[in-house]
């Protein structure tokens, strides 16, 4: 579910929901007109952080559809899920190269692409189930790269689902299970 595939819309509201890069989900607080430099005014949406209520950010209207994309709807959430369901993840192959690795997982995050990013959590899980094992951690950037895909999906998936996003794993694993036992 790539950004480019469902970023169709330029024209945003107030309290509407929106993906804001590798920031996340933000809510239009307003559009107004603001001048950054002193000389010339624009018109911006105001966006605040879904779950930072202390940060703001303006993007500039007229650049919006190359920064923002509205959230993905309950039909493609579903899709999403169904499709990577059917994904051997067996076969996943773990980048022993650390500083690759963390180059692989920031295109991953900047990308949008949730399919990868499921993909990218998938065999995190994978690892940090082997290191536990015995008896160690993920590294730092590996549970990092983690924490802000799930984070951003989560966020993203619960709003959409009108769930929260503790509920959202699970929400998923039950889905996926659902479509392997009709398949079955």
């Amino acid at each position: 579910m790539e950004s480019s595939q469902n970023n169709t819309k330029t024209e945003y509201t107030p309290n509407e929901y929106v993906s804001y890069g590798t920031s996340g989900v933000c809510q239009i607080v307003s559009v107004e007109q603001r001048s950054f430099d002193g000389e010339h005014e624009e018109s911006y949406y105001k966006l605040r952080p879904v779950g930072n209520g202390n940060s703001t950010y303006y993007v500039p209207v007229e650049r919006a559809a190359d920064r923002l994309r509205p959230l993905l709807t309950k039909e493609q959430i579903y899709g999403l899920i169904d499709e990577m369901a059917d994904v051997d993840f067996s076969e996943t192959e773990w980048c022993s190269n650390s500083r690759e690795r963390r180059g692989i997982f920031q295109n991953i995050l900047r990308s949008d692409d949730y399919k990868e990013m499921m993909q990218m959590m998938h065999t995190l899980y994978q690892q940090q189930e082997r290191k536990r094992r015995s008896g160690h951690r993920l590294a730092a950037a590996d549970e990092a790269a983690m924490h802000a895909a799930e984070n951003r999906m989560y966020q993203e998936f619960g709003i959409v689902l009108d769930i929260q996003p503790e509920q959202v794993h699970s929400f998923i694993m039950k889905r996926m299970d659902a479509v392997s036992s009709t398949k079955s």
